[in-house]
């Protein structure tokens, strides 16, 4: 018997929603001939970062630890609007354990519509955009009160539409409009079971409040994972900004202009992937709180990225399972029997002496301390595999977070 998938495809990051008789060809995020730690380690972590951690740790983590790449990059906040959008239409368990995989209490869909009102308010000095659609396959009968809701609360386009060659086009035209062009794609095609996608897109583009030197841009040696050297243009300045370290890690601040920060982690040489994410998962908001401000000599890679990824296993993992399953209960979307097929996500991200220009963005903010203390003299010098958060300064909205090992590589 035929069943009818759900595939919400996110822009930057896509939820696939589809109908068909089995689930064949889903890529899954993790395989095990990736996973770079041992299942009882990968274990123990992964609980212990669910217990004390936040969406976008856990996330990461998981997608992290699945991937072979040397560069890493996800976007937390496009993926928690897109699932957003879909729970939306969701019933029963399954809704309630896609809100609880992000985190998310309350009037989810009021709350998504302050934080998009919140990120996109006019910034003459940052350009952030977000973006949603719905493209319903025109054999779909959807309820009235789902693409209500989802145009209220998430401004969504909403397409009805016949699933072809030139839909596809539109798609993923509209990718590449509402990202600038970062994202060309996101469907290599549409297949005949296919009901439903559900796009988001994020734009971040940022100028650093103090720029780097391009005439102090030198070739350096970058000390990969496995530990061979590759010669990349690392930037130095040296500036006043929030800082923080301990045994583990050094974390430092780098201000954009316009209210938002890339959050720099270093972690030290002795501490592990999967220690330090079990130790941002502790002890992230406490470090943030105290760090304190000093004047930093700050050596880092010039890099571009590009990544693409699937969220599914991560989501199931963190306990979404219902709706990537055959019981789905989506009944606010339609009559017909729905579930997600797939979460697929592309991220791009280049970082440069001027600023950072991203497609799905996720952000993170700090407070500063408010009392002048003696400044501090620290270096920090991004001169092997580090972390990167793009946030706001409360450290409430993550935009972007990645890895960089190997900054020459994609």
């Amino acid at each position: 018997m035929n069943k009818t998938l759900l595939t919400a495809t996110i822009g930057i990051l896509a939820v696939m929603m589809s109908c068909s008789s089995g689930k064949k060809g889903i890529a899954t995020a993790m395989k095990g001939s990736e996973t770079t730690n041992s299942t009882a380690e990968y274990t123990a972590v992964i609980r212990e970062i669910a217990d004390k951690g936040e969406f976008w740790n856990t996330l990461f983590t998981l997608v992290s630890n699945g991937s072979n790449k040397e560069n890493v990059c996800i976007s937390p906040l496009s993926a928690q609007l897109a699932l957003s959008m879909t729970a939306a239409g969701a019933t029963g368990e399954t809704q309630e354990q896609m809100y609880n995989a992000m985190q998310l209490t309350g009037d989810v869909n009021k709350s998504s519509k302050e934080l998009i009102g919140n990120i996109t308010a006019p910034n003459e000095q940052c350009e952030v955009k977000i973006a949603n659609s719905i493209w319903v396959n025109e054999k779909l009968d959807v309820k009235e009160s789902f693409i209500n809701t989802n145009k209220k609360y998430f401004d969504a386009l909403v397409e009805n539409v016949p699933f072809n060659k030139a839909t596809l086009g539109r798609i993923n035209g509209w990718c590449s409009d509402k990202t600038n062009g970062k994202i060309k794609s996101i469907l290599d095609e549409i297949k005949k079971d296919q009901r439903m996608f559900l796009l988001n897109a994020l734009y971040f583009k940022g100028a650093w409040r103090k720029e780097f030197n391009e005439g102090n841009t030198k070739e350096k040696p970058f000390t990969c994972k496995d530990g061979t050297k590759v010669n990349v243009p690392m930037m130095n300045q040296s500036l006043r900004t929030s800082y923080y370290e301990d045994n583990a890690m050094q974390i430092a601040s780098m201000p954009f202009k316009g209210g938002y920060q890339m959050l720099l982690i270093l972690p030290s040489e002795e501490t592990g992937d999967a220690e330090l994410s079990k130790h941002l998962a502790g002890n992230f908001r406490n470090s943030l709180a105290q760090m304190t401000t000093c004047e930093v000599d700050l050596s880092m890679p010039r890099f571009k990225s590009e990544f693409s990824t699937s969220l599914k296993e991560p989501l199931k993992t963190m306990g979404a399972e219902r709706a990537f399953g055959d019981n789905a209960q989506f009944d606010g979307i339609s009559d017909t029997p729905l579930f997600i097929d797939n979460v697929i996500q592309k991220t791009y991200i280049s970082v440069d002496e001027k600023g950072a220009e991203a497609a799905a963005v996720t952000a993170i903010s700090m407070a500063l301390t408010s009392m002048p203390r003696p400044v501090e003299k620290k270096v920090m010098n991004l001169n092997r595999p580090f972390l990167y958060i793009i946030t706001d300064y409360a450290a409430e909205k993550f935009l972007f977070i990645g890895k960089v090992g190997n900054p020459n590589g994609k």
